[in-house]
């Protein structure tokens, strides 16, 4: 149950971390607007300005922060930043002193879509022309140069939240991708085994079968019945085989389970190394072997700051004792045969 609330959660905040970063970049230029009617210098013909602007361009800058959150590329993105440099550029000089803090919504529209360098180019120069454009209409020489900082921090805030949304689902994609993966690895696993041992022992039978026939249709009975019961030995050991196994298959395998969990970890980011014993290792792991592993992965995913792991498996006389060490600390996990 832990498990199910812990993916739960994760699924929750991957959904909820683009429409968090689209509601941060509406509330800013709400701010705006209401510096629009009540800063030193402006009015209602300045507020009504920017409420005008900021109808016109806040969709069309929302709809690149909703496209960069979810890690896609926006469609048809440079028209519709044209659009909004040519409204938050023209509506400077009608709505306040305080409107250059709306080009922060150009400026990080502008690294959402443009290439390097000229993202970089068009940001400084956003950045760098926000304290004289205001000094221009009316703002004091002590308030422009805060109008510059409250541009780019709010620009760096931005792009941090939609950074954050983006490596969210990123995160989540690849964990879907290995999960998938890992599924694949083990159908492929068992395919392989039961070609290797059940098919052979079905394919001996029906062979021994087919000369059993051969014998009684050729007036044989003796050759027959030796061969019939030989094929009831067969069959009764393959049965019992094939129960061994399908019960084995109802239990994870281990490896598949370390594959995994360092799959998991370099996909996070962590250079993880896995070091099995050249003798082998059980087919399968218990239950509560495997939600510890589990949750040291776990640990290691939320931690966020570990550079390297290394998983080692040891062999101790048929049982397997397991090492998980990451940046200084150690975890052991033991496998029963």
């Amino acid at each position: 149950m832990r498990g199910l609330a812990d993916l739960w959660r994760s699924d929750r905040a991957v959904r909820l971390a683009p429409v968090g970063a689209v509601t941060c970049s509406a509330l800013l230029p709400l701010v705006q607007v209401g510096l629009a009617f009540s800063y030193v210098g402006n009015g209602v013909g300045t507020g009504l300005w920017s409420i005008a602007a900021t109808a016109a361009y806040l969709p069309l800058h929302l709809r690149h922060i909703w496209y960069a959150a979810r890690a896609r590329r926006t469609p048809l993105g440079g028209w519709p930043l044209a659009v909004m440099a040519v409204v938050i550029l023209g509506a400077t000089p009608l709505a306040g002193n305080m409107w250059p803090r709306a080009y922060t919504a150009l400026v990080v529209s502008s690294l959402l879509i443009l290439p390097a360098p000229w993202s970089y180019l068009g940001c400084v120069a956003l950045v760098a022309a926000a304290a004289p454009v205001a000094h221009a209409l009316g703002l004091s020489w002590a308030a422009a140069p805060w109008l510059t900082f409250s541009v780019l921090c709010g620009s760096v805030a931005l792009l941090m939240l939609v950074w954050l949304a983006a490596a969210l689902t990123r995160l989540q994609t690849a964990r879907e991708a290995l999960a998938q993966r890992a599924v694949m690895q083990e159908r492929r696993r068992i395919d392989d085994d039961l070609r290797h041992s059940l098919g052979s022992a079905l394919e001996s039978i029906a062979a021994r079968g087919d000369r059993a026939a051969t014998k009684a249709a050729g007036g044989e009975p003796a050759d027959a019945a030796q061969e019939l019961t030989w094929l009831a030995d067969a069959s009764r050991r393959t049965l019992a085989e094939a129960r061994r196994r399908v019960r084995g298959y109802r239990q994870p395998s281990l490896r598949t389970e370390l594959e995994t969990a360092a799959a998991l970890l370099t996909a996070a980011g962590i250079v993880t190394r896995l070091d099995l014993p050249r003798a082998g290792i059980p087919d399968t792991i218990a239950p509560q072997q495997r939600g510890a592993l589990r949750a040291t992965v776990t640990r290691l995913l939320r931690e966020g700051h570990t550079r390297a792991c290394t998983i080692t498996a040891t062999d101790l006389d048929g049982r397997v004792l397991l090492e998980v060490r990451a940046d200084g600390t150690v975890e052991t996990i033991e496998v029963p045969a």
